[in-house]
């Protein structure tokens, strides 16, 4: 079966003040555990803090001309244990190039991946654009992301970095192996505090 790349979802604001708000959500979103904890925000060139951020999308929105803070989720759909951290934000740079190739004056962005929170391991960016984006662009974005993702996903293979997700009888025959290395484990004690009685 084919999996499926594309942007989940994309919405806009004209308010710098919503937009930040979106960067503060997105990073401390509760995972499917309940916990909420600070993920790591990034652009083009790497970590950027929160505070960096906000500055950043305010500033976009005083350049000349109209701003639009876009809200896109990036979602690859390879569930998890897809790319590491590294793959998923050069992917992300990547697809936010494509942008501007599409004619789009991408003021600044920020992004973060969400591993932790949903069926998928997914991307969320907030980027400031200076216009809305069409439908033939957000379709173009989500095949050119599918050609990006498989690109990264070569590079990792190759660096001995991406974890092929284990097929329904791989993960039994591991969750075997484990449930034995266990019981050997437990064996082992027992021996260990029989002989330490006997001495």
């Amino acid at each position: 079966m084919a999996r499926s790349f594309s942007v989940v979802k994309a919405s806009y604001t004209r308010s710098a003040a919503d937009a930040k708000g979106s960067v503060r959500y997105m990073q401390h979103r509760q995972s499917d555990v309940g916990e909420r904890g600070g993920r790591v925000l990034f652009d083009r060139w790497g970590e950027v803090s929160r505070q960096d951020a906000y500055e950043r999308l305010d500033q976009a929105g005083e350049q000349p001309g109209k701003t639009y803070y876009y809200r896109l989720v990036l979602n690859p759909g390879e569930k998890h244990a897809d790319l590491d951290e590294d793959g998923r934000q050069a992917w992300t740079a990547e697809v936010m190039k494509r942008i501007e190739e599409q004619g789009v004056k991408v003021r600044d962005w920020v992004g973060v991946s969400h591993i932790d929170q949903g069926d998928h391991d997914h991307v969320h960016v907030v980027a400031a654009l200076s216009r809305t984006l069409q439908k033939d662009e957000l379709a173009d974005l989500r095949t050119y992301s599918r050609e990006v993702y498989t690109q990264q996903k070569e590079l990792q293979l190759e660096l001995g970095l991406y974890q092929q997700p284990l097929s329904l009888h791989e993960y039994l025959q591991d969750e075997q192996k484990h449930d034995l290395a266990l019981e050997r484990e437990r064996e082992h004690q027992q021996r260990q505090r029989s002989l330490e009685w006997d001495y």
